[in-house]
């Protein structure tokens, strides 16, 4: 027994096929209807504070002066409060991510 779009029987009187046919139906006309499936934002590690120059080569695993020369090239921000530095870890990683090079064979 297949349910159709006009299909007013309660919910109690439906097999489970149907039951969930129906239900994904909802769902996916809510989500077509509304734009929903392109406002989800990506799923990301929760952002967390870095302070300082020690505190970044701890987050890296770097040594300090490693740590200070990735600063010194920007490839992340950071920011300045008197003479504290810190850093967010989203903003770092995606500073940080490279694309692999892929290596073809000839």
């Amino acid at each position: 027994m297949s349910t159709t779009t006009n299909d007013t029987r309660p919910l109690y009187q439906l097999t489970v096929e149907e039951d969930n046919a129906r239900i994904s139906k909802i769902v996916n006309d809510i989500f077509a209807k509304y734009n929903i499936i392109s406002q989800v934002p990506p799923a990301t590690t929760p952002r967390t504070k870095i302070n300082g120059i020690r505190g970044l080569s701890n987050f890296l695993e770097v040594s300090l002066p490693t740590a200070q020369r990735l600063k010194n090239k920007k490839l992340f921000p950071f920011y300045e409060s008197g003479n504290k530095v810190y850093f967010f870890s989203d903003e770092v990683n995606a500073g940080l991510k490279v694309e692999a090079k892929v290596k073809v064979n000839k």
